[in-house]
């Protein structure tokens, strides 16, 4: 715990009067790890405003403030309901998640510093500053994950593999790919869930060097090369092997759950489809092949249809998946209709009385970034969210929801 105080006032009265501080615990903490952050010392029902700043990796500062009433000991804690400034209402983390940059300024995400980055925050009576602290946000090569760059000249594959510190016991490997974007875009998803002591492989599948450059006829056995790099890995055991995808690797993941049972054996789909959709961008050609053959998909006029007539072939058979599923979607998804996606996808599953657990995770306020359940531990814009639905606050609370959700299933395996 770090604790730090300085002599605040109110109004014209002394200053020695108010012997504020203000505590961090755990004062240094993974980026995705809650902490508990209180203000001693204040004034009886003295309106108090918190502020934190951080940087991020580009060297922007990032802010938040929220407005708290003493309680009659004196004491405000991130517990309490904001009465205003960045966020309304209980939201114990909401000063870290919803940090915004300057007006005018350009990101629209906090990029994180890879070994972390400092909090600074600091409680005030009108202008008087009354107490400050920091809490260390750690990334995960600060508690030691290992990075291992794996290239198509030397292991057929372009991706990043995390491994934990510790590789003694063994534990899920995490096969991690993004959507229709491209690249390697995983790359701090997976070592987010190193940190958590899981070995994990950020995988592109296009868009990267030395592989195809659309999302057209890629072979699924791709996928299946990696999860066969994966699983001789130290610490991985290979008998609890899962994807993870977001959107149209969402997608990826269910047909890989589906086509190869014997090598997954649990899936986490991130705003996916129940439906096989057609290449991007050229939408005449399919996205994908399996044994050298494309896999039955919709036209692109059926795009967004959950069910479309008379295309029971491109009906994504989530039912072969031996393993637990979870997935989640966005109500206000302005990409594609991922919530009706994911009641076709459980619907099917329990049409067909699947005998694993399936947990659908449906998000009233949060749109198509809620499938990057990993994505966003400092803040993000309106900005962000322009293409892609839903509001901030929503978007944020819902990642860290599916993210806690995520991890407890990994534990389970």
């Amino acid at each position: 715990m770090a604790a730090a105080g300085l002599a605040g006032c109110t109004g014209g009265g002394d200053p020695d009067k108010v012997q504020a501080s203000m505590s961090v615990s755990p004062q240094t903490a993974l980026v995705d790890e809650p902490v508990d952050v209180s203000v001693r010392g204040l004034p009886t029902g003295a309106r108090t405003t918190v502020t934190a700043k951080a940087t991020d990796a580009d060297g922007t500062i990032w802010s938040a403030s929220a407005q708290f009433q003493a309680t009659s000991a004196g004491v405000v804690s991130l517990h309490q309901p904001s009465l205003g400034g960045s966020y309304s209402g209980i939201n114990p983390m909401g000063l870290f998640q919803l940090m915004a940059p300057p007006a005018g300024s350009a990101p629209a995400a906090f990029r994180h510093p890879e070994a972390g980055y400092e909090v600074t925050l600091q409680a005030t009576l009108g202008d008087q500053v009354a107490a400050k602290a920091t809490a260390r946000r750690q990334g995960p090569s600060a508690v030691g994950v290992v990075e291992r760059e794996l290239r198509p000249a030397s292991h057929g594959l372009y991706g990043n593999l995390y491994l934990p510190r510790n590789t003694t016991a063994r534990r899920p490997g995490v096969l991690v790919f993004g959507g229709s974007d491209g690249g390697l875009s995983t790359s701090f998803a997976a070592a987010l869930l190193a940190a958590h002591g899981y070995p994990s492989l950020a995988l592109a599948y296009f868009k990267a060097p030395a592989l195809p450059k659309t999302l057209n006829n890629l072979p699924l056995e791709y996928f299946s090369k990696a999860l066969g790099v994966l699983r001789v890995q130290p610490g991985v055991d290979p008998r609890h092997m899962l994807v993870m995808g977001v959107s149209r690797g969402g997608e990826a993941a269910l047909l890989l759950g589906a086509y190869f049972p014997r090598l997954v054996n649990g899936v986490i789909a991130g705003v996916p489809s129940s439906m096989v959709n057609p290449g991007w961008p050229d939408t005449s050609q399919p996205a994908w092949t399996l044994g050298g053959r494309p896999l039955p998909a919709v036209s692109p006029s059926e795009f967004g249809q959950p069910n479309p007539p008379g295309k029971p072939r491109a009906v994504i058979p989530v039912e072969r998946i031996r393993g637990p599923i979870l997935l989640t979607c966005g109500e206000l998804d302005l990409v594609w209709p991922s919530c009706a996606y994911t009641d076709a996808i459980t619907a099917r599953l329990s049409a067909r009385q699947f005998a694993y657990p399936v947990t659908a995770l449906r998000y009233p306020d949060a749109g198509h970034l809620v499938g990057g359940l990993t994505a966003y531990f400092g803040s993000m814009t309106d900005d962000a969210l322009t293409s892609y639905g839903g509001t901030v606050a929503g978007t944020q609370a819902a990642q860290a929801d599916a993210h806690a959700k995520l991890l407890a299933l990994l534990a389970s395996q």
